[in-house]
């Protein structure tokens, strides 16, 4: 089952990233609802080296969009012969039609978990408790100092949140700014700067 469901997210992640190239150079016309607004591949190999590496299976996702990096982190937990634990949540009801096919695809709409909804809503009724391994804030960036707070206490010792877009592109700037020096005062965190894609900010919890 598991090499099945391998190879059917490896065709989905495919035609995505063809999707995204045409996207990207304008050779398709793509209504700006509907554009996929993902992570770039290399960052998206990236965090799946590191969620293999550090063995995670319980995974939060702040920004669903077409599904890719979800898919991504299914296909890597499904390599170390786990069981995903995927929970995504995401605002617009187009990119949730738009995920909810590429998982249905990819074979794996039983793993991944999407709530519908403003992120800031989900969060505040989710329970504060730690259990995810992994957590990924990559949606709004104007609330993002927000969303790190909501979801730290609910992130295990030794797990780590990864934030997309602290870099690039330039309009997000002011925002990633104020999410660095707040992130960078807390005593219970240790992060980094990696300058892959449009920047991560890899933060674990260390306490």
């Amino acid at each position: 089952m598991a090499s099945k469901a391998l190879r059917e997210i490896k065709s989905v992640l495919s035609k995505l990233e063809k999707q995204s190239i045409l996207e990207k150079t304008r050779q398709a016309d793509i209504t700006p609802e509907k554009r996929m607004l993902a992570i770039t591949p290399q960052t998206a190999r990236f965090y799946h080296k590191l969620l293999i590496s550090i063995k995670a299976q319980n995974i939060l996702e702040l920004g669903t969009s077409s599904g890719y990096s979800a898919l991504w982190f299914a296909d890597a937990i499904l390599s170390n012969g786990n069981i995903p634990k995927i929970t995504t949540i995401e605002a617009s009801p187009i990119k949730i039609q738009m995920a909810r096919v590429n998982f249905e695809q990819a074979g794996v709409s039983d793993f991944i978990k999407i709530i519908p909804g403003q992120i800031l809503d989900v969060l505040y009724a989710m329970p504060k408790k730690p259990r995810y391994d992994f957590i990924l804030i990559d949606a709004d960036k104007e609330n993002v100092v927000r969303y790190f707070d909501l979801v730290l206490p609910m992130l295990k010792i030794g797990g780590i949140i990864g934030t997309d877009n602290v870099l690039l592109p330039e309009k997000y700037k002011k925002f990633m700014q104020r999410y660095s020096r707040h992130i960078s005062k807390n005593k219970h965190i240790v992060t980094g700067t990696i300058p892959l894609g449009y920047g991560q900010e890899i933060t674990m919890r260390i306490s």
